[in-house]
């Protein structure tokens, strides 16, 4: 098992802490914190606003954390570490750097990725297999077929109303026609939210108010 913590700074908070609503905005998040991770910037303890914990096991995840909202995406890819830099691959196959990372934003944040015709979908991917690397569609695929595991959960003072919307509470799914609540009775802590997921970890059961 490998386990990578990350301090985040207050600029980075909107990069990470954004609303997600659809699959592109997970992809993107993904990349975002791989680069973030790249980068390995040295954040003191006092400008740090979160945190990003990359466990790697028999489950695999991302988890990010601030003082009232966490939430996790699966992380799909191998994560290593030589001389205190981190590096990370798909398969052992395609190294992600900061290239990679930064063409995937580009293709789902274009124009082409929302147009009607497949043809201009094509079209950028195909230039920068060309130019850069012949297996960037695999890559992409990739992420476009994966399973993201989304779940979040909210401290949400702002927005409570009764068992309609907890205060506390985790937001399962992300898109409007998917996601609900499961109400909770009591704030979360950080290390219950990774044990909740952790498949090597006991079950975790529901019970009933009715």
């Amino acid at each position: 098992m490998k386990i990578y913590k990350f301090k985040i700074s207050k600029m980075f908070l909107d990069v990470f802490f954004r609303p997600i609503r659809n699959k592109s905005e997970v992809i993107e998040v993904l990349m975002e914190a791989i680069r973030y991770m790249l980068i390995n910037s040295n954040i003191s303890e006092e400008n740090s606003k979160g945190k990003i914990i990359l466990k790697v096991d028999k489950m695999s995840r991302l988890f990010f954390f601030t003082q009232n909202k966490y939430f996790s995406i699966v992380f799909p890819f191998f994560a290593g570490e030589i001389d205190n830099k981190y590096f990370f691959s798909f398969k052992n196959q395609i190294d992600i750097d900061i290239r990679l990372i930064s063409q995937v934003i580009s293709i789902i944040k274009c124009d082409e990725f929302k147009a009607n015709c497949s043809l201009d979908f094509v079209a950028p991917i195909c230039d920068y297999e060309e130019e850069c690397d012949e297996n960037f569609w695999i890559f992409l695929r990739e992420l476009l077929l994966m399973e993201d595991g989304y779940i979040r959960y909210d401290y949400d003072e702002e927005h409570k109303n009764g068992n309609l919307h907890p205060l506390n509470h985790y937001d399962i799914f992300y898109s409007s026609n998917a996601t609900f609540k499961i109400g909770l009775d009591d704030k979360l802590r950080e290390d219950i939210f990774i044990d909740l997921l952790n498949i090597n970890s006991d079950c975790k059961y529901l019970y009933s108010k009715i």
